[in-house]
């Protein structure tokens, strides 16, 4: 009985999902045509009175922020990473190899196959 609950309720969830958006269509379309009126860009980035920057402003300084930010944990985590697979003798992955991969030449081989892999 339990195991029929735990695999409605999955079904019971789309259901209403579904429900919900018939219901709300107008609504949802209403909005989605607001979106179409107007464009960050159009919008002043700096009050007039203050001279303080606006949420237009904002968004510019927001995502080169967020790119450093991202690089800088990439680039963190890419020497971290490189530090322990030196340190620990270890791999990018844990997998299985049908032949001893601890030795030199085999170890470097897995390990760029394994970035080679893991980047695609």
């Amino acid at each position: 009985m339990f195991l029929v609950l735990i695999s409605t309720c999955p079904l019971l969830c789309i259901i209403v999902w579904f429900l919900f958006l018939r219901i709300k269509k107008q609504s949802i379309e209403h909005a989605m045509d607001l979106t179409d009126s107007f464009t960050w860009e159009d919008l002043p980035t700096r009050d007039a009175d203050t001279g303080h920057l606006t949420a237009a402003g904002w968004i510019p300084l927001t995502m080169k922020f967020s790119v450093r930010v991202a690089i800088a944990g990439l680039c963190f985590h890419m020497v971290q990473s490189t530090i322990r697979m030196v340190k620990n003798h270890e791999t990018v992955l844990a997998a299985w190899y049908p032949f001893d991969w601890t030795v030199s030449p085999f170890y470097e081989l897995v390990n760029i196959s394994q970035v080679t892999i893991f980047k695609t």
